[in-house]
């Protein structure tokens, strides 16, 4: 074929990492001129590539050379890497430029396209099912033409649900068994473009019911195949979105859970060889399961690893509906991805912070009182119920259960809740909060994010 024809290069719909405002993409390729110019007469030839907005057709860069090497009959080939601001969509335009040796005749020939780029911010999802996005219900949530997906048939589209389709991509370790639906992340994607006002790609590499074991960095397929989703897809990227923890609600597993959570963090990391961000969510409920102690478990070890891993955060999700016995529902999680892109645009773009209260003391104090003390509150807390024991805390010591007799949100003691025991705690006494599996259904919540604070299971009581 005349003219220009790429052998590597972006794909349609692909999404390069921005760094510092700019992507960098490889284009190699051959030429070759049409032979009516060879027999009018070529005095020499040379590669170029431009780049063009396609909301506009305006050129982001213009007509520029290209590296290349050519043969005596005016056939050659070319390999460069370009830098592309961030932004888009863009569309990238190669062409042969052919002066002749009559005077004053240049042509333009054909060259290949790559179409619907864009140069923004890339990120992985990973987890089990509440990530995958098993959404059954109805929810308003349309694709965006700066939100896009690399699909398990390992090539990159327009971002849609179910975003864990296994369509032509052949037997891999993250096909469903079912019918996936409606993910957080394609509210995410949308939501952050809000934000960073350049486009979005999604790596989807989670998968409903994934233990951590299958991601464990040395033995788990599911952790193999994010590998190998990452060489495909350049290795660069914005951040990790996590929410698993549900298959390892048990005894054995729950114990464990920081450790290999940790354990996957550090060598994805190492893998990248940088310390990518990790969004994560707490789990939400369970019903009808009696492993409560396991819930509050990895919870707490959730909420531990957003307070003790640098670059790890987190949010809860206590406060949304569902739409099955162990899934969120379509209008959850789109709610979700609006609040994780929040969260993520203030640790990525300087915006606003964005954080669920988090327990930092629990004090017994000379009134009898337990007071707890909240970081990460903006405002005060607002609570749908003033019973003592409807409100999601747990009370124990060594004896057993302690009920409270008062509970009380000031207002203007903005950060603090104070419980009254029915009676005095022991030695060792801790307290909890929304640890169940199915925790309490209207939890409180700070007044201006409308966000719960982040469950915790057995926290010390200090006497």
């Amino acid at each position: 074929m005349h003219g220009i024809t790429l052998l590597s290069a972006p794909a349609d719909w692909e999404i390069i990492q921005q760094e510092n405002g700019f992507g960098t993409a490889t284009l190699k390729g051959s030429f070759q001129v049409h032979p009516a110019a060879i027999n009018v007469g070529v005095e020499k030839v040379t590669p170029l590539y431009r780049v063009m907005n396609e909301q506009d057709n305006t050129a982001v860069i213009p007509w520029t050379p290209l590296k290349f090497q050519a043969n005596p009959d005016f056939t050659g080939t070319f390999e460069d890497t370009i830098s592309i601001p961030a932004g888009g969509l863009y569309r990238i335009d190669t062409s042969l430029e052919t002066k002749s040796t009559v005077p004053n005749l240049t042509w333009l020939y054909r060259g290949d396209c790559v179409l619907h780029l864009g140069v923004g911010n890339v990120f992985l999802i990973a987890g089990q099912s509440n990530s995958a996005g098993y959404g059954r219900d109805y929810a308003m949530d349309p694709p965006h033409l700066c939100v896009h997906l690399f699909r398990n048939r390992s090539r990159w589209d327009l971002a849609c649900h179910p975003m864990n389709e296994s369509s032509f991509a052949g037997s891999l370790p993250n096909e469903e068994m079912g019918v996936p639906g409606v993910s957080p992340y394609l509210s995410f994607g949308k939501n952050f473009y809000e934000f960073s006002h350049c486009p979005v790609g999604l790596v989807q590499v989670s998968l409903g019911g994934s233990p951590m074991s299958r991601w464990h960095p040395r033995t788990g397929d599911l952790y193999a195949n994010m590998i190998d989703k990452i060489r495909l897809t350049g290795g660069k990227y914005a951040g990790v979105l996590w929410y698993q923890g549900c298959s390892d609600c048990s005894k054995d597993a729950a114990a464990s859970y920081l450790e290999h959570f940790s354990e996957m963090v550090s060598a994805l990391r190492k893998e990248l060889g940088y310390d990518i961000p990790f969004f994560t969510f707490q789990l939400n409920r369970f019903l009808d399961c009696k492993d409560d102690v396991y819930w509050g478990q990895v919870r707490e070890a959730q909420r531990v690893a957003a307070m003790t891993i640098p670059g790890v955060s987190i949010l809860p999700t206590i406060n949304n509906a569902m739409s099955d016995g162990i899934h969120n529902s379509a209008h959850a999680n789109v709610m979700l991805g609006e609040k994780l892109a929040r969260q993520a645009a203030h640790y990525l773009l300087g915006t606003a912070p964005f954080e669920a209260p988090s327990i930092a003391s629990a004090v017994l104090e000379e009134d009898g009182r337990v007071c707890l003390t909240f970081d990460n509150m903006a405002l005060g807390f607002v609570y749908s119920s003033g019973s003592p024991d409807g409100n999601g805390f747990t009370l124990e010591d060594e004896t057993g259960v302690i009920p409270f007799t008062a509970f009380q949100a000031a207002r203007e003691d903005k950060n603090r809740i104070y419980l009254t025991p029915q009676r005095a705690p022991g030695v060792g006494a801790v307290i909890s909060f929304a640890w169940e599996a199915d925790p309490v259904r209207f939890p409180v919540t700070d007044e201006v994010t409308f966000l719960p604070p982040l469950s915790f299971y057995r926290y010390p009581v200090t006497q």
